[in-house]
């Protein structure tokens, strides 16, 4: 049985429909990956690693973990901190924008008790985290997650990272690429956007983007260009492309990303190639953007996930 630790933060999620009715769920981008993650392979051991508070919402995202079947034994409760809130709108073609209120974030402060010992004793076979997880903590904290992950490195875990760069959360640019490469140069499996990229570094297409990780030694790149589909290399250089599909409708993109990732890095996991754990991952992500919230009801990707399996025996 596999293994695969998440680590980040997740929040009450508030989306208001087109009636004008508040609903609720909780999400966060590495959460909404391991939420996918478990349900591409159940027979997957999804760990989270975060905190929450002890207020109502905190709770509830423990119960909504324990549905999920997300193990939660590593995700702490700080008694003077809460859950972050953030809200979600999404125009014509469901490009969304949000606005957060996580400054008193119990996430923020998940490192703050941990020993960078914390998850010696585990035995995961890959770890995952992003931008967005540098990006809360303090510069301490941060340090403390790259020391965590190095010792996991060095004892054969898979280290996995998505830039997922949000410049709002960042002091500047620079403060953002010094971090970020300081991810990468950790990472085993990279899973970067174009856009991302194109914001921070100015690379404007897959090549530069892969000529700039090669630098730091990243043996797997999984390079999401958008509408140019996406473009995976591998240790010896070769390159599979993956073209863009687009969704019968658009509603919302807020969980593309983030299922995409989750889909395929348990797929590798699973002994799925490239080729495969990258299909199978688009079409989860193709499912998604057709409904409303980053993770959508489980019945709708298992439909999505059967298709993508089918599509792998046939080829």
């Amino acid at each position: 049985m596999n293994k695969l630790l998440f680590v980040g933060e997740c929040m009450l999620e508030l989306r208001r429909d087109e009636n004008g009715q508040v609903h609720t769920s909780y999400a966060g981008d590495t959460y909404n990956s391991a939420v996918y993650a478990k349900r591409t392979c159940p027979e997957s051991e999804v760990a989270y690693l975060s905190a929450v508070g002890d207020d109502v919402f905190s709770q509830q995202l423990l119960s909504n973990m324990a549905m999920e079947g997300i193990d939660s034994h590593l995700v702490g409760c700080n008694h003077e901190r809460n859950l972050g809130i953030y809200s979600i709108t999404t125009d014509y073609s469901g490009e969304r924008s949000f606005a957060y209120w996580r400054e008193n974030s119990a996430a923020k402060n998940m490192l703050k008790q941990c020993k960078e010992s914390l998850i010696d004793d585990e035995n995961f076979a890959l770890i995952f985290f992003s931008g967005i997880t540098l990006a809360i903590l303090d510069q301490q904290d941060r340090q403390k997650l790259l020391s965590i992950l190095q010792r996991a490195k060095s004892r054969g875990v898979t280290i996995t990272f998505d830039p997922n760069y949000r410049a709002r959360l960042w002091a500047d640019k620079t403060e953002a690429k010094y971090w970020l490469e300081q991810a990468y140069a950790l990472a085993d499996i990279a899973l970067p956007g174009l856009e991302d990229h194109d914001a921070l570094f100015q690379h404007t297409d897959a090549q530069q983007v892969h000529d700039f990780l090669n630098q730091f030694g990243v043996q797997e790149q999984v390079i999401k260009c958008g509408v140019q589909g996406t473009y995976v290399y591998d240790l010896t250089g070769k390159q599979y492309h993956q073209p863009f599909k687009p969704a019968a409708i658009q509603r919302d993109t807020t969980g593309a990303g983030d299922s995409f990732a989750g889909a395929y890095l348990v797929s590798r996991c699973d002994g799925l190639n490239i080729e495969q754990a990258t299909i199978r991952a688009s079409e989860l992500a193709r499912t998604v953007v057709q409904f409303s919230g980053a993770i959508v009801a489980s019945e709708l990707t298992t439909n999505s996930l059967f298709s993508a399996l089918s599509n792998e025996v046939n080829s």
